[in-house]
Parts: C-alpha cells; structure tokens; sequence
C-alpha cells in the first residue's frame, strides 16, 4: 500500500518538476532553429510542433563567431548534454565540440542578441 501511495504522489509531482526542462528536437536538421549565442553558446528552438521556446546550450567549441552556421545533432529526440555540436563559418574552419549544458533563455529567440 506505501508503494501504491508513494507512485501515485511520485506521478503526480512529475509533471511540476518537468515544466523547467526544455526539449529541442535535434534529431534531424529540419526540426530545428539554431544560430550562435555567444563565444562559447548557441541558441536553439523547435522549427514545428507547439514548444517554441528557446534553450541556451553551453558547449566546448573554442570560438562560435557571430556568423558561424550551427548543426546540432542527438540520437534521441531531445538535445542533452554530450550531443554533438557542428559550427562552421562561410570561408573558415569547421568545428565539431558538444553540448555542456542546456537551460531555457531568458530572452524569445527572436529578442536575443549575440553576446
């Protein structure tokens, strides 16, 4: 009876702690808006579906310059932490690095400016 309890009040509080989490569908490149952020950040967002807010994702590449093109890929449908992270820049280098933290902006993805 405890564990009936205990998964029922388990079921229920899920969805409050769920409402922080962010998912941006990287699983193909369609799915998805992303554009650099800063140095060290990208900005992305759902292209389709209902959820149109806009993730800040950390990651390891050195320099994200300002018109660097960004390709994200995951295996699964959400972007995490370890996914991978393409950027390349028109005439210049391509980097690949991953993604070291993804949390929601504070600003719509349109509002936000390159830091």
């Amino acid at each position: 009876m405890r564990y009936a309890v205990f998964s029922a009040l388990l079921v229920a509080a899920t969805p409050a702690f769920a409402q922080d989490k962010i998912c941006v569908d990287a699983s193909s490149g369609t799915r998805y808006n992303a554009r650099p952020f800063s140095q060290h950040e990208v900005l992305a967002r759902n292209a389709i579906g209902p959820e149109k807010r806009a993730a800040v994702l950390g990651t390891t590449c050195i320099h994200i310059y300002r018109e660097s093109f960004i390709g994200l890929h995951s295996l699964t449908q959400c972007i995490g932490l370890g996914d991978e992270v393409s950027v390349n820049t028109m005439g210049g280098r391509g980097e690949q690095c991953r993604v070291t933290s993804v949390k929601p902006a504070a600003e719509s993805y349109a509002d936000a400016k390159y830091k």
